[in-house]
């Protein structure tokens, strides 16, 4: 698993909610402040090849089921594609400017005009995570790229995103307060803090995210990050174990590695099986409480495996210097909680 583009969990409602991809592209209100010539480039749906703009609606209907969509204008462009938006911001559509093919498409609705079925899979998610709150969920959004095909569910600290392939829940989160936590919990949080930061930290961000995550094998785990958003600590919200951290610092800048530069920089181990040991194990016993003495290793370019019969198995990461900054101790049974 490559680690080298981790976000914080406590941010988990920017990793969940569904970004568009149009952050960068030209708008006409950017376009507006560039000068008459580039204003007079921006095209009009009328101006489209009629296979694009079919191609656009027909994508944008397809994702919204039977509620009514109507495209509005060409909202941004880059060199190959057009954004075609949907007129009461119900939606966009990224489309190719040659073949006209679909590349993006986000469609949004409101919970009541989503399927009965996807409606009780929410509830009962959230109920299941805090059966004491009450949920509003202000937007949905249907969205399908590259990436993945998801519904994602939007309220007040809240976020849920559904696998639109199986109907099962990818990763849900809801927000809180140190204040409304329990007081062990944050002080194991506040603890383990000063030992990755060997007591140099400004202390805990007052928002604290209980987070689902299925691909993780979290079953709910608390999200903590300091305050300059420089470490990163995860507690099982059953067992109030430490199960994750992370060291921000440690893979910025300097030492960033890009996903597709991985393989190469790290072609060949930086560690051999007992060399990895002796550097993590100190962090594993201060932070974890847990020796990797007598554990297995492997290895695939940055990340480096332990596993022992009857032992949790621990993942963690490397930069190009060696240094461990990302770590996750996973039971037996695989269930993080």
């Amino acid at each position: 698993m490559k680690k080298q583009t981790i976000v914080a969990v406590s941010m988990v409602a920017l990793l969940l909610s569904a970004a568009s991809p149009f952050t960068n592209m030209e708008t006409p209100v950017y376009a507006a402040v560039q000068g008459e010539a580039v204003k007079a480039e921006m095209k009009t749906l009328a101006q489209l090849d009629k296979n694009v703009v079919e191609a656009a609606k027909h994508a944008m209907q397809k994702h919204a089921g039977s509620v009514p969509i109507e495209l509005d204008k060409i909202s941004g462009e880059n060199a190959d594609c057009w954004v075609i938006s949907a007129k009461d911001n119900r939606g966009e559509v990224l489309v190719t400017k040659k073949e006209g093919k679909v590349v993006f498409v986000k469609v949004t609705l409101k919970f009541n005009e989503v399927e009965a079925n996807l409606q009780n899979t929410v509830t009962s998610t959230l109920k299941g995570m805090d059966a004491k709150r009450t949920y509003v969920i202000d937007s949905v959004e249907r969205i399908n790229r590259e990436k993945g095909n998801v519904w994602q569910f939007n309220g007040e600290n809240i976020s849920v995103s559904i696998d639109v392939e199986t109907g099962k829940v990818n990763t849900a989160s809801l927000g809180y307060t140190n204040q409304q936590m329990n007081a062990k919990v944050v002080e194991t949080a506040q603890k383990t803090l000063k030992s990755l930061s060997n007591g140099n930290t400004s202390g805990l961000l007052p928002d604290v995210t209980l987070v689902k995550d299925t691909q993780r094998h979290w079953d709910q785990v608390w999200s903590f990050m300091d305050s300059s958003r420089t470490y990163s600590i995860i507690i099982g919200a059953k067992t109030g174990k430490v199960v994750s951290a992370t060291i921000f610092n440690e893979f910025r800048n300097d030492n960033y590695v890009s996903d597709e530069d991985i393989p190469k920089v790290f072609a060949k181990p930086f560690y051999t099986k007992e060399k990895a040991i002796v550097a993590l194990n100190p962090m594993m016993k201060k932070v974890f409480n847990l020796d990797l003495s007598g554990y297995n290793v492997s290895s695939k370019y940055n990340e480096y495996t332990f596993t022992k019969k009857g032992k949790p198995t621990v993942t963690a990461s490397i930069n190009k210097k060696g240094v461990f900054y990302d770590f996750t101790v996973t039971p037996e049974n695989g269930l993080v909680n």
